[in-house]
């Protein structure tokens, strides 16, 4: 074994080992070592690297032991009594996960292996550089890939700031694909980006930056990028969002602005998929919303905290694709159903937008908003955990916490949007291994619209139709959703964790089948927005999750999803799969 080191240390000896967590390499058997001050020779070294201290047994006539600090080779201190464990070496009773012929350790950042090896079944898999990052630095966890089934992972790059890395995926939508994201890291700051999938038609660009400057003010940002193309050529579709997100703290608050800045249509209106062709939009609209949020503060003595924020927004969009609901003709709050038509503007709103009769292309006559201000309001009171008892077992307490969200968003235009949402729960660990809740959450939400907005269904189509059910009659954008949902988690151990959820939703509008969309299942896909509740969701659902180690560096989890309705429908809901992942570790 031969080691070099930065500043021109070099040893070599027969066996070799460090402790990464120690910061100490060890070297025996025939060992030499030599700097600038000198060369010596001895039966096994200790170098301690943080403390600049290295531990020798020479050879020499008679037994000794020699200490040399501050990296002086020339002046060792002879006889200095030395830990008990300062030539220990690790035992190996498995295989290793990762073989080579060459390594480049950046102490307390990174390992990477020359001429590696991973194993199969114990077939030997040939990998040629792989770099294992164990930095302390926090940025090199954030991740700018979409969520998959499975991820095997090949870091082929890095040092002390980088990290490149290949990543071969699977995901219900896009199937099997390889993927490819790069971190740039430092002390505040990060830049991480993605392609996923990087091999499909289909691709997603994403790019993620931070910088954190001083100790009260940071910036983020997030850009995703769409295109539809083969490999690298002229993609025939292309698609941009970014958000920009910014946090400065006061005394005793602090301040948001956060940004969301869209197009639709990168290529231009030529393109394939741009207007008039079917499936384009022209739309590019922008928001901007800035906010101030209290701290939380305690209320008294009381086991109460309360939390005060109010925003102010703005949001613009001068030309694009409108889409308007069946009835009432508006875009909604809630996200039903809706059919396009082309006006310009973020949203039209008023009379019903008929068309012009004979016109070609079709005209629209509506009042239209391209830009929309809007002023938010709200507040937040919660409990820290409440004992409700003090038994003499910790096992047989119980904990009460609850939590009270108000707030109103008022809009330029003639609309106004209050959401109150009140959350309890009552929770007890039965054992180390098993614990369980029980809770309980009420939404109310009003889409408010002044001097018109929602409209009886019935005015659009027949009582009794699939779109038109009398359970629905009522609704004229006002809804409660009411959940009660029953925990239970199981971890005897840190290699195997499972879970049950069951929830009972109590919701008006009532829940029917075909008329609001099918649940969703709950694994994040690429390009997929998975929201906590929607209008329509079915009374019931019950979800089963397992997650237990299968390899050294990997975790199987497996998720199982069922929704039901009750009478007078009769119909089960069953999630389409179950979602199978495996989880490095």
């Amino acid at each position: 074994m031969r080691l070099q080191t930065s500043d021109g240390f070099e040893v070599s000896g027969d066996a070799f080992s460090m402790d990464l967590k120690l910061n100490r390499f060890l070297l025996a058997g025939h060992v030499t070592m030599r700097d600038a001050t000198g060369q010596v020779s001895g039966a096994a070294i200790a170098d301690f690297l943080d403390f600049r201290r290295i531990y020798l047994v020479p050879i020499t006539t008679a037994p000794d032991r020699w200490t040399f600090l501050n990296g002086d080779l020339a002046h060792p201190a002879k006889g200095r009594i030395m830990p008990g464990d300062v030539f220990y070496f690790p035992l190996i009773s498995e295989r290793p996960s990762i073989t080579s012929t060459g390594a480049v350790i950046g102490t307390r950042t990174y390992a990477r292996f020359i001429g590696a090896r991973t194993y199969l079944a114990g077939a030997p898999v040939p990998l040629g550089t792989y770099v294992v990052n164990f930095a302390p630095n926090q940025y090199f966890a954030a991740n700018s890939l979409s969520g998959a089934s499975a991820d095997l992972t090949w870091n082929f790059a890095g040092n002390t700031n980088t990290l490149s890395a290949l990543h071969l995926r699977y995901d219900p939508t896009y199937h099997t694909y390889f993927s490819i994201e790069q971190h740039f890291v430092g002390d505040h700051e990060y830049a991480i980006f993605s392609v996923n999938p990087a091999t499909n038609f289909i691709k997603w660009w994403n790019m993620m930056l931070y910088e954190k400057l001083g100790s009260r003010f940071q910036i983020s940002t997030f850009t995703q990028v769409y295109t539809a193309q083969h490999w690298l050529s002229m993609p025939i579709a292309a698609q941009q969002t970014s958000y920009i997100n910014a946090t400065y703290a006061l005394p005793h608050s602090y301040v948001t602005a956060t940004s969301q800045l869209t197009n639709y249509n990168v290529v231009g209106p030529g393109s394939l998929y741009s207007p008039p062709h079917q499936g384009g939009s022209l739309n590019h609209p922008s928001q901007l919303q800035i906010t101030a949020s209290s701290f939380q503060n305690r209320i008294g003595d009381l086991p109460i905290f309360e939390q005060i924020y109010e925003g102010y927004g703005f949001n613009h969009d001068s030309v694009g694709e409108q889409y308007l609901q069946g009835f009432p003709y508006i875009p909604s709050y809630f996200g039903f159903q809706k059919t396009p038509i082309t006006v310009p503007g973020l949203q039209a709103y008023g009379a019903p937008c008929p068309q012009q009769y004979g016109a070609s292309p079709p005209k629209y006559f509506c009042p239209v908003y391209t830009t929309i201000w809007n002023t938010v309001f709200g507040f937040n009171l919660f409990t820290q955990s409440i004992k409700l008892n003090n038994p003499e077992n910790p096992y047989q307490t119980y904990y009460f916490n609850a939590s009270f969200n108000k707030q109103r968003q008022w809009n330029s235009l003639p609309h106004y949007i209050d959401t109150t949402t009140t959350t309890a729960t009552v929770s007890r660990q039965f054992s180390r291994a098993f614990n369980t809740y029980v809770g309980y959450q009420v939404m109310n939400i009003g889409d408010h619209y002044i001097n018109g907005g929602y409209a009886p269904c019935s005015q659009v189509f027949p009582i009794g139709s699939p779109s038109c059910p009398a359970s629905f009659l009522a609704f004229q954008g006002l809804a409660t959703l009411r959940t009660l949902s029953v925990g239970m988690n199981y971890v005897p151990h840190p290699e195997f964790n499972a879970s049950l959820l069951v929830r009972h939703h109590e919701d008006f509008p009532i829940p029917v089948p075909g008329l609001f969309p099918p649940p969703q299942p709950q694994y994040n896909i690429i390009g997929q927005n998975i929201y906590p509740w929607y209008l329509g969701q079915p009374p019931y659902d019950a979800t089963g999750e397992v997650r237990a180690k299968i390899l050294p560096h990997m975790m199987l989890d497996v998720e199982r999803t069922f929704y039901f309705y009750a009478n007078p429908y009769r119909e089960q809901f069953w999630s389409p799969n179950f979602v199978i992942q495996l989880l490095p570790i």
